[in-house]
């Protein structure tokens, strides 16, 4: 562990077993979609129904932003697989990492770097930046303190882990500013809405649902699928060694 993420981790993780309600509280919100997703996503909502005049460009950064966060969830997700290998801080057994009450463990076989949550968060936070300064700073306190804080402090991630996640988020988000790649993803969803608005809206809150989640759903049934799609030659052979 370098000395920036030891200074802040031991910092941070001084504050367990002090008190069995402030960990168990934090350990709440660390695992609440609806405080983490249902808020992020409310405040797109909030803003796409806030700026709706038709001469506006806002629509377009919301649109940009929904679309470029799950692009840059997934390169997280890609970039994780290349890096070196991090255990979390919990993981780390000569730093003799303190798990607050409550808690009981986390993801260990993934890598650490970088964080999923800031990725996806802090992208939606840049994208609202740019409809409102205002609400870019909420959402981007909302990342930082409700979405990122309480992973530091249950031991999930590093500072430095979070740190890379919210430059990737923010560089992806940031990606709107080149106008033709913008409206190149915003104006056929602008025209969808135009000409079938309950088929947009469906699908909007599906994929906001999941955006919400983490496409932790979506997660789910893909391990559901390949466990299945595991099973099948096995059904094949049985089946096989039945007949002959």
């Amino acid at each position: 562990m370098n000395q920036f993420d030891f200074a802040i981790v031991h910092f941070i993780n001084g504050f367990a077993h002090r008190s069995r309600n402030f960990d168990t509280l934090v350990s709440l919100i660390e695992g609440s979609n609806l405080l983490k997703g249902g808020i992020g996503l409310a405040l797109i909502w909030w803003a796409w129904f806030r700026y709706n005049q038709p001469s506006s460009d806002k629509r377009e950064f919301l649109l940009f932003g929904i679309v470029s966060s799950a692009f840059a969830l997934l390169f997280g997700r890609a970039l994780s697989l290349v890096l070196p290998f991090r255990e979390r801080p919990w993981q780390n057994v000569p730093y003799h990492f303190q798990v607050p009450y409550s808690v009981t463990g986390g993801v260990h076989s993934w890598n650490s770097i970088p964080s999923d949550h800031a990725v996806l968060f802090f992208c939606l936070a840049s994208s609202l930046w740019m409809v409102s300064r205002r609400l870019g700073v909420l959402a981007m306190c909302h990342a930082l303190f409700v979405v990122c804080l309480p992973r530091l402090y249950v031991g999930y991630h590093f500072p430095t882990d979070i740190l890379a996640g919210a430059a990737l988020g923010i560089g992806a988000g940031l990606l709107s500013k080149f106008t033709w790649l913008r409206k190149s993803i915003a104006r056929p969803a602008l025209r969808w809405v135009e000409i079938h608005p309950a088929s947009f809206y469906a699908v909007a809150f599906l994929w906001t649902f999941e955006v919400g989640e983490l496409f932790e759903s979506l997660l789910t049934f893909q391990s559901f699928a390949r466990s299945w799609l595991g099973i099948l030659p096995r059904i094949h052979n049985l089946f096989s060694d039945l007949t002959t």
